[in-house]
């Protein structure tokens, strides 16, 4: 419906002398907000009716009164998101020359959040961002200039990007699946909250970006992961397949099995882990890829099996800082990760060379978690709340609240993983 200014006449607001004050009517999506303004008219200055001023140099400086206002929202960007109540606030603010209009880059936003994110999610953001550059053929983008319309305009991009050249020759591949759009189009929904949430103060009625831009339907669901699990015989080939002692891919089963054994611990994790973490056979530590945005900064208490614990021995650090030696052998937990990952490559080419059991071309350390958590449930029968605390996966609604106040018991998580293990690592 918009905002119009008009001004308004009361009769009934006559005052001793005669005179009347003249009143500005904001009227913004059908409310109407009034204020007197510093001019008056007496009878001989309007229609009988004295709803009309006839003198025109009062009716001038009305008019520039009224300029000053439609200015004021005209400065506001997204003014049409605003309440009557916000908006009529928000001008006030501009004429008297307290509030300036609100600008605030989104990349410049995004650069300073991305430094508080673990890497791997700050790679995300900045691909997603990457993107919204090179879909406005820029690198300054006000955040209220995010509309719903621009949003769409964003996604059919997405979806029908030409490769694009990385520098080296060679092009990224088009990002047209739903998986990346969702995913392109999450970071960005996640950064525009942020900065509302920083930004708009709605006990004061402060509201720098009021527009909520993202619709229900605009962000496409992610498609259902392919389950990447092996069975027990697939696992107890890993486990059992000669490799060069020293080679990369030994070093990667290792890895891959100490993950297993430690309930799907992340490369991460595993990389950073200390000595201090360790205390009577029990790791405790916080899992670091969702340590920041839990209240219980995703604590995790593992206890370290045999099995896990013959793994530590050969890896075991000597820096009395370090659980393990791998910061010694790569310098950051992604070159890390990139090794098991490719060393595991390795690992399956091995197991298919032989007669038996085959594994995925494509095996990769997540195959330890989603393994661990399939064969828990669907193999060993414990229940799905069980697995779910083993994983360390946050809580949801009512839960996430009682597991404030509750201690966890980790005990039962414990059962469950000795019950995994005796399954592949069979005496």
């Amino acid at each position: 419906m918009g905002t119009s200014f008009n001004y308004v006449i009361f009769k009934h607001h006559r005052k001793k002398d005669g005179t009347i004050p003249v009143n500005i009517r904001m009227t913004h999506n059908g409310k109407s907000k009034y204020d007197t303004i510093s001019i008056v008219v007496t009878k001989e200055q309007v229609t009988r009716k004295m709803d009309r001023i006839t003198d025109q140099r009062v009716l001038d400086a009305v008019n520039r009164r009224l300029a000053e206002y439609r200015q004021a929202v005209a400065d506001i960007d997204g003014a049409e998101y605003y309440t009557a109540d916000q908006l009529w606030d928000a001008v006030h603010d501009i004429l008297k020359g307290g509030r300036s209009v609100f600008r605030l880059d989104l990349f410049e936003f995004a650069d300073e959040q991305m430094k508080r994110m673990e890497p791997k999610t700050a790679e995300g953001y900045k691909t997603a961002l990457n993107a919204l550059k090179r879909y406005i053929n820029g690198d300054r983008l006000d955040i209220n200039q995010i509309t719903y319309p621009f949003l769409l305009g964003f996604r059919d991009f997405l979806a029908t990007e030409p490769p694009v050249a990385n520098g080296k020759g060679k092009h990224q591949p088009k990002a047209k699946n739903s998986r990346a759009l969702s995913s392109y189009l999450s970071c960005l929904r996640s950064l525009h909250n942020m900065a509302r949430a920083i930004h708009n103060d709605e006990d004061t009625g402060n509201i720098n970006i009021p527009r909520q831009p993202f619709k229900k339907g605009l962000i496409p669901p992610q498609p259902i992961t392919q389950h990447r699990t092996l069975t027990v015989g697939q696992m107890m080939a890993v486990a059992a397949v000669e490799l060069p002692q020293g080679s990369r891919a030994a070093l990667a089963r290792d890895v891959f099995l100490l993950s297993f054994a430690m309930i799907g611990e992340n490369t991460i994790d595993l990389y950073h882990a200390t000595a201090d973490e360790v205390k009577d056979g029990i790791q405790t530590y916080n899992r670091r890829k969702t340590d920041s945005v839990r209240q219980d900064n995703a604590l995790m208490k593992v206890r370290i099996e045999p099995e896990a614990a013959a793994i530590v021995e050969r890896y075991r650090a000597t820096d009395g800082h370090h659980l393990l030696n791998f910061h010694t052998r790569y310098c950051d937990h992604k070159n890390f990760n990139n090794m098991v990952n490719k060393g595991l490559k390795d690992v399956a080419e091995a197991v298919n060379a032989l007669d038996g059991e085959r594994v995925p071309p494509s095996l990769n350390f997540y195959y330890a978690r989603h393994t661990w958590s399939t064969l828990a449930m669907n193999t060993c029968g414990f229940d799905f709340d069980t697995v779910h605390q083993a994983l360390n996966h946050a809580r949801r609604g009512a839960d996430r609240v009682t597991g404030i106040y509750v201690q966890r018991d980790f005990t039962k998580a414990w059962e469950a993983n000795r019950a995994v293990l005796d399954l592949v690592f069979q005496k």
